[in-house]
């Protein structure tokens, strides 16, 4: 069998396992019971590459469980500085290069770094929450740039009218999670351009960079030649890659050595250098070496996915959902339903089994309302039926009366 046919096999139905996923993930399929479809966290139900388990194993093999180097292992940072420059065009020296235990703790140790009481921040509305807590901690105040929920756009003269005096930091997000909008290369240097003329600091998070949809094309922020171009940190990891949230895996690349510096001891306080294992590291210099023709099997797989869903969602009344060119997640409007982000969250819920994110403030700012998210990184057999039960939900509502909802089978 051919190397692509049988990593394509990895992604089958079969490979998800509603019973398996219960007790290995908490946060989606094991915090609801059985004969629930979570389509909530943007979590993989599928193993991520047999590579990282293999290093894992065989770094624990021996039974020794030492502490890591707070700074990160060396060969780690030349293998991560290597797909930076070849992959995205940003950075040249390993140095740069800040590990941290996760892309959520990289954005905090930034934010934190740049950021203190009084302060504005700059954040796209609507985005995942990971940024507004971030801001909350440091003591400063959320500024939000709403963006165009139907188009996916962001007008970088609306952003540029909102930076003051007080303005110490602007938090981007490309590919945009919720929105799944991957920016264009005028976008992203027109913002850039704005922050340097005031001087202003960017974090770019671009954890999704590899989930980008052919024939779209990520830019990182920081590999074009712009006034800010020094002034761009650059964040992401290997949990959407790769499926391995669960390793606790990301990267910083800091626009100078000396801002790499101060952010390994931004870190340092906040504890979070600490937490990363050897065997964390050997899995994630693992998929970096090993584990690119799985993740091309992976976006394939999300592509068809994507497709099926975008169109389904779109024959439903009352439901209107754009087609991401990242991301895998969608941003579906139900606001003609009648029902608000909360309310059809809680319905779906009830009525059709079915777990989504709602579009509220507290998940995604306030320009989230109408809408809900649901994340698709699964099998096409547990997409069909999710969406058949939601189908057949959001029609009661549409016929004003209730519908008997047929399931279609799906093992759970």
């Amino acid at each position: 069998m051919p190397l692509h046919d049988a990593l394509r096999s990895l992604f089958d139905d079969a490979q998800v396992r509603p019973g398996r996923l219960r007790r290995r993930s908490p946060l989606r399929w094991g915090a609801y019971p059985p004969g629930v479809i979570p389509l909530t966290a943007a979590e993989p139900d599928f193993p991520g590459p047999a590579v990282v388990t293999d290093a894992v194993l065989a770094t624990v093999a021996d039974g020794y469980f030492p502490y890591a180097s707070p700074t990160g292992c060396a060969e780690l940072r030349e293998a991560f500085s290597d797909v930076a420059e070849t992959r995205y065009g940003i950075g040249n020296h390993p140095d740069r290069v800040v590990p941290a235990p996760g892309t959520a703790a990289a954005l905090w140790g930034v934010v934190r770094l740049l950021c203190g009481k009084g302060d504005e921040c700059i954040l796209l509305d609507p985005v995942d929450l990971l940024f507004g807590q971030a801001v909350d901690a440091a003591g400063a105040r959320r500024v939000y740039c709403p963006m165009d929920k139907s188009t996916g756009r962001l007008d970088p003269d609306r952003l540029a009218s909102l930076i003051t005096s007080r303005t110490a930091l602007i938090c981007m997000c490309n590919p945009h999670n919720p929105l799944g909008t991957v920016f264009t290369e005028e976008t992203l240097r027109a913002v850039a351009e704005t922050a340097g003329r005031h001087r202003v600091p960017i974090l770019s998070d671009e954890v999704w960079n590899e989930i980008v949809y052919p024939p779209g094309k990520h830019v990182s922020m920081a590999s074009l030649d712009t006034e800010s171009s020094r002034r761009i940190y650059t964040v992401t990891g290997l949990s959407k890659t790769f499926a391995l949230p669960g390793l606790r895996m990301g990267f910083v690349v800091a626009p100078t050595l000396r801002d790499a510096g101060a952010l390994r001891l931004a870190f340092q306080r906040l504890g979070a250098a600490y937490s990363m294992t050897p065997f964390t590291q050997a899995g994630a210099l693992a998929a970096l070496r090993h584990g690119w023709p799985w993740r091309d099997a992976f976006l394939e797989h999300l592509r068809g996915i994507r497709d099926y869903c975008a169109d389904r969602l779109n024959a439903i009344p009352g439901i209107s959902c754009r087609r991401p060119d990242g991301t895998y997640v969608l941003f579906p409007d139900v606001s003609a339903t009648g029902l608000s982000s909360r309310a059809m969250g809680e319905f779906l819920l009830s009525r059709a089994r079915v777990a989504v994110v709602p579009g509220t403030p507290e998940w995604f700012g306030p320009a989230a309302e109408g809408n809900i998210r649901i994340s698709y990184a699964t099998s096409r057999a547990v997409m069909e039926e999710a969406l058949h039960r939601i189908a057949g939900a959001v029609e009661e509502i549409v016929a004003g009366g209730p519908a008997p909802l047929q399931a279609t089978g799906m093992q759970q």
